[in-house]
């Protein structure tokens, strides 16, 4: 092999050993672009889920807010519609005094502890009646009493109150609930509140 000859196979071996190192370099190029692009991939959806995650989050943090703020104001709403509707309730007590009012009466009467009475407190329509009932008694007409009535001791420790108005205020708890139930059907068209 001639020195031309010699220089030509080093030459053409030394290409091949360049495009094949350049080949090398490629393919370890396209393998690196490739799990570098896959690696993106994965932060990306990593992202996407946490992204996701967290704007759930948010929307059930959002979501759980409102539905605080509005039970809030329900409760408030029908606070104060409770608290229009017993006076509201006070003023028609009057009501009950129909026809069988002396047994009602009566009956307020026998639920009182037997005890002396001095001073007995009635409407001023029940005066005659409650004479009957406490002819001992001092009896005091009270404008503010619709029905029953309010009774004292002498020495003044113990005192009954077996009125229409206490007896509503002490119903009051139990009757409020459904009335305002009544008033959400009553207007049913305009949004009422789920029963909860």
């Amino acid at each position: 092999m001639g020195y031309q000859e010699l220089i030509a196979h080093l030459h053409k071996e030394g290409e091949n050993k360049v495009q094949l190192m350049w080949k090398q370099i490629e393919a370890e190029a396209d393998n690196t672009r490739a799990d570098i692009a896959k690696r993106i991939e994965q932060i990306r959806e990593e992202y996407r889920k946490r992204q996701k995650k967290a704007g759930k989050e948010q929307e059930d943090d959002i979501l759980l807010e409102t539905e605080k703020r509005a039970r809030t104001l329900r409760l408030s709403a029908e606070k104060s519609l409770s608290d229009r509707l017993f006076p509201l309730s006070l003023s028609h007590l009057h009501e009950l005094r129909n026809e069988n009012y002396t047994d009602v009466f009566a009956s307020l009467v026998k639920e009182l502890p037997p005890f002396p009475w001095k001073e007995v407190r009635v409407n001023p329509a029940d005066v005659k009646t409650a004479q009957k009932y406490f002819p001992e008694a001092q009896i005091i007409p009270d404008k503010n009493i619709t029905g029953g009535l309010t009774v004292l001791t002498e020495d003044g420790k113990i005192r009954g109150v077996n009125t229409f108005e206490k007896r509503l205020e002490r119903a009051w708890e139990d009757l409020s609930p459904l009335l305002i139930r009544d008033v959400y059907k009553e207007v049913s068209g305009y949004g009422t509140p789920s029963d909860s």
